[in-house]
């Protein structure tokens, strides 16, 4: 008899116990869906506390009581103290509500917690743009760009919004966030703001550092800033502003700023070689495979210079079996202006080390030039070329008459 009645006591026990795994899947079901909670009084708060923090957000974004919310946000922070987001709901609405006091005090508590956890920051974050207290703004907003870079971009939109575009958040940034925030500016094409604050980065104790140096001086490049790209380039990996960088190639390309830039041309091979260079460990190679006529132009840097000077590129070169009529040469143009197209003379067969110089006049106003190594198509029938064409110790200098 007392087996019956205790297998009875256990079956009623594990059917109410299922009962109750049944509503909490089907609370945890309607919470995955972002189905509205039940009312409160159809569930205990203990059984799944995020019900009570779903229905505060229901009441009050959508029926507006900020007095309910209110209520759904206390009983789901008493069933579960580390729920943060109901603490938030709950901070903001006692602020948007009149209830500052309360809500700093709400604040104040979790103040502890929200400094490990860069997610709850992010939240602390909103809610402070939500109620527009600018201080407490200021500070989330600089632990985002120190801490979450990726939310530094959401996060420079809302202090725009907040504080009137770009120009208007630059005296909140911290000292340590100027290098994330330009970063941010140069993303958005800022050119003004960008120069300000780059001016307080070389201002301040260490500078920019040497990467930023090439990634403003790229970004002014781009923007056709080139007085002030020149100004930055000059402190760059301790260059000078003017010349020819690296040309000996004993380097790999900087592929930005006023460095060498290459790029892939599946019919000829480009590299740095150590095979015989003319001065230094290495030189510029070219291996032209043969297979097509090719029009080659995929060698090329943008030198700082003066408008209304002449100059003297000096260099040399060597070749091996260069085939066709249309040889290998060297071109400057000018950069964003026109009047400069200079070429050497191209280079056919094989030839030993030779040292060249090229003579071209800057048109007034011409900030840069640009040099290139070039092959033109050829118009005969042999025209896929092959052989190889070696460069080494490039320099330029005015002319003072």
């Amino acid at each position: 008899m007392r087996s019956i009645l205790g297998r009875m006591t256990a079956s009623v026990a594990l059917l109410g116990l299922g009962g109750i795994f049944l509503a909490y899947a089907v609370m945890s079901l309607q919470f995955s869906r972002n189905d509205p909670a039940p009312d409160a009084g159809r569930l205990p708060a203990s059984l799944h506390p995020e019900a009570w923090a779903q229905e505060g957000h229901r009441r009050y974004y959508v029926d507006l009581d900020a007095d309910a919310a209110s209520d759904f946000y206390r009983g789901a922070i008493l069933s579960n103290p580390l729920l943060i987001r109901a603490w938030l709901a709950l901070a903001e609405i006692e602020m948007v509500t009149g209830r500052e006091p309360e809500g700093r005090r709400v604040l104040e508590t979790l103040a502890p917690f929200l400094d490990r956890v860069s997610t709850w920051k992010w939240k602390e974050l909103l809610l402070a743009f939500e109620i527009r207290d600018e201080a407490y703004f200021e500070r989330c907003f600089n632990f985002v760009l120190h801490r979450l870079p990726n939310r530094a971009r959401e996060a420079c939109y809302l202090a725009g919004s907040l504080w009137n575009g770009w120009a208007g958040t630059l005296p909140h940034v911290a000292a340590e966030n100027r290098e994330v925030f330009l970063k941010e500016l140069m993303r958005a094409k800022e050119v003004e703001v960008a120069l300000s604050l780059w001016y307080e980065l070389v201002a301040q104790a260490g500078g920019p550092s040497q990467d930023l140096h090439l990634r403003f001086s790229e970004f002014l490049l781009s923007q056709k800033r080139l007085r002030e790209a020149k100004e930055v380039w000059g402190g760059t990996l301790g260059g000078e502003a003017f010349g020819v960088f690296d040309g000996g190639f004993e380097g790999p390309p900087l592929g930005q700023s006023f460095g060498w830039r290459w790029t892939r041309q599946a019919d000829v091979a480009v590299e740095r070689s150590m095979e015989a260079p003319h001065e230094g460990s290495t030189c510029m190679h070219l291996r032209f495979k043969g297979t097509r006529n090719v029009a080659f132009h995929h060698v090329h840097q943008i030198v700082p210079v003066d408008g209304g000077g002449d100059y003297i590129l000096s260099f040399a070169r060597r070749s091996r079996n260069l085939t066709t009529d249309q040889g290998v040469a060297l071109e400057v143009n000018g950069y964003g202006c026109k009047g400069l197209n200079q070429r050497s003379e191209p280079v056919l067969g094989s030839s030993p080390w030779q040292k060249e110089e090229l003579l071209f006049s800057v048109p007034e106003g011409c900030e840069a030039a640009v040099i290139r190594i070039v092959r033109k198509e050829s118009l005969k029938f042999d025209s896929k070329i092959s052989g190889d064409y070696w460069l080494d110790g490039l320099s330029l200098k005015r002319v003072h008459y």
